[in-house]
């Protein structure tokens, strides 16, 4: 931070070497004047220019007038550079709203952003910074207030976004950011408008695979994926059904439930593994206690699991009832013909492998409407495809060569993979650049607790805070991050004796609490690690000219759902009569 002393030291400097400047450049001016007349030059000595501020005729006898005009024309041009100087030096180490200066963030303005960007990505390393495309410079962030220099962080970096409905989330974060994602891109959210945003461009870019099980963009299924794969170890098969468990736990209900249900589906889906079968035999063996054909095919493969499976159900009636009750709720999400179509082998449609996506440059797409069990199907393959990006990273030499970025939208209703703070540790060191997005810090503690929640803000090395964030003890938090500074007080007094003035200093907070929840739409805070706090202005696509072929793409794709949605409405206003 700069204090005062510092801002003395540099005042003091400037005008020194203005000073300076000018009277360098009125001897230049002047000589220059003289020689051309043919008249000739004084040297240039102290003594010589402390003579011309008094005494010009005198230096300059033979040669007045072209001497003058010679000084007049090279101070003038001096007086811009300086005036053009200052104005940078103070566009680099000064803001009157007492946030970070352009210096102090500038690993992230466009030349130091692109070094970072040439050392992470493969196809970048034989370019210079100054010809690396701004797209290409990492995940834009916003541009700087007040200088509006463009900020990005890097593909090793982790970013969480806090932002209010419509202040920007879709249109100035997401889309942004899917449309710029230079290799693989996984993208969630519960409306269609990202998609329809960026389907066009990212189908020039790939493949575009859409689980869609609630018909957010109303898509008629092209795909399916082979979810029991991601049971191939007993640890893989306890984070997949982790996702499906989670919703039927909470803070006040009995764990012994959840963790009963969760070795049985554990057991089930390595059994199904080995066997060969799908998430339909796993319902199947669900639905019957009494099946025995999972343990079988357990205890030939498994023993150890298959008899720690059978302890736990192998008791009274009644327990083993619940156990198996509190399991079929888990996957109650595929009790629909339509979901478990999405996660169970097909062959007329291609099939979405993991492994091969995060080295490639296709886009995956997961719709789903606001919680519900779905979601957990989103969560689930979400889960495996950070698996294969950290598998593929470290089969690359410990991350990815092309960075693969993960646009979490509405995370923590749609994607709530009960892990995902401990895996932003270590997710950008992989390649794997995950930016979820929330509408409230609150928002997150409901999904991962306060200590989850925590932990993801901490692990976090970009936040940005948008407007509309009203916890009070959220900005007030975040109001002592920012810090205080100094305020000049002066006070008049009067007495029989007269007047009084006096000079004081006292520290007040830089932003308070009431200032940042009024923050404007467009604007917003950056957080990131290592520097003070920045104001930002956030950057809609609509208003960049180079993203202007969005509008007309994201028109026709809109108009297609709204046709899809009639024709799907119809159909089955058709079938109701029929019945």
């Amino acid at each position: 931070m700069i204090t005062d002393n510092d801002r003395a030291w540099l005042a003091g400097g400037i005008a020194l070497g203005s000073v300076t400047v000018l009277a360098v450049a009125s001897w230049v001016g002047a000589a220059a004047g003289a020689v051309i007349t043919g008249a000739p030059a004084a040297p240039l000595t102290y003594d010589t220019v402390v003579s011309m501020t008094g005494a010009w005729g005198e230096v300059w006898a033979q040669s007045q007038t072209a001497s003058a005009v010679g000084a007049g024309l090279v101070n003038l041009t001096a007086i811009t550079a300086l005036i053009w100087l200052l104005r940078l030096l103070f566009r680099w180490l000064r803001n009157a709203a007492h946030l970070a200066t352009l210096y102090q963030v500038r690993d992230l303005a466009p030349k130091r952003a692109a070094s970072t960007a040439i050392r992470l990505r493969r196809s970048l390393r034989e370019m210079k910074p100054q010809y690396v495309a701004p797209a290409d410079r990492g995940v834009l962030l916003g541009n700087h207030l007040p200088s509006n220099v463009e900020l990005r962080g890097s593909d090793e970096d982790t970013y969480v976004a806090l932002m209010a409905p419509r202040a920007g989330k879709s249109t100035a974060l997401a889309i942004p950011i899917a449309e710029e994602a230079p290799a693989s891109l996984l993208l969630t959210s519960n409306k269609p408008d990202v998609y329809a945003a960026t389907l066009a461009l990212r189908g020039r870019a790939g493949t575009t695979w859409v689980l869609d099980t609630q018909g957010v963009a109303q898509i008629e299924r092209a795909m399916w994926w082979d979810m029991i794969a991601e049971a191939e170890t007993v640890e893989r098969a306890k984070r997949l059904v982790d996702h499906f468990v989670s919703q039927i736990t909470n803070e006040t209900a009995d764990p012994f439930w959840a963790y009963s249900a969760s070795d049985v589906l554990v057991g089930y889906m390595r059994a199904a593994w080995h066997a060969g079968g799908t998430a339909r035999d796993v319902l199947r063996w669900v639905a019957d206690p009494t099946d025995r054909a999972p343990m079988r095919v357990l205890y030939e493969h498994e023993p150890v699991l298959a008899e720690q499976i059978e302890s736990s159900v192998n008791i009274a009636e009644e327990t083993q009832s619940g156990i198996y009750q509190n399991a079929r709720t888990a996957l109650s999400a595929l009790r629909d013909e339509m979901v478990l179509a999405w996660v169970t082998p097909d062959k007329h449609r291609p099939e979405f492998r993991p492994d091969e996506f995060v080295t490639s440059t296709d886009t995956l797409y997961l719709l789903s409407k606001e919680g519900g069990p779905t979601s957990s199907v989103v969560a689930a393959l979400t889960d495996a495809v950070f698996t294969a990006g950290m598998e593929a990273g470290e089969r690359k030499g410990g991350r990815l060569p092309e960075p693969m970025r993960a646009v979490l939208d509405e995370a923590a209703n749609i994607c709530r993979i009960s892990d995902l703070p401990d895996l932003y540790s270590h997710l950008g060191s992989r390649g794997i650049t995950p930016f979820t997005i929330l509408q409230s810090y609150r928002q997150g503690v409901k999904a991962w607790g306060e200590v989850g929640m925590d932990t993801m803000w901490s692990a976090a090395t970009k936040k940005i805070i948008g407007a509309g964030v009203d916890d009070p003890k959220f900005v007030s938090d975040i109001s002592t991050l920012i810090g205080r500074h100094y305020v000049h007080t002066k006070s008049y007094s009067k007495s029989r004796d007269g007047y009084s003035y006096s000079v004081g200093e006292q520290r007040e907070e830089i932003k308070e609490a009431a200032h940042i929840r009024a923050m404007r739409k467009g604007t917003g805070l950056l957080l990131a690690t290592g520097m003070p706090v920045a104001q930002i202005a956030l950057r809609p696509w609509y208003e960049d000219k180079t993203l202007a072929y969005i509008g007309p793409e994201k028109a026709e794709e809109e108009a297609a759902i709204t046709k899809r949605a009639i024709s799907s409405y119809e159909e089955r206003k058709a079938a109701r009569r029929a019945r």
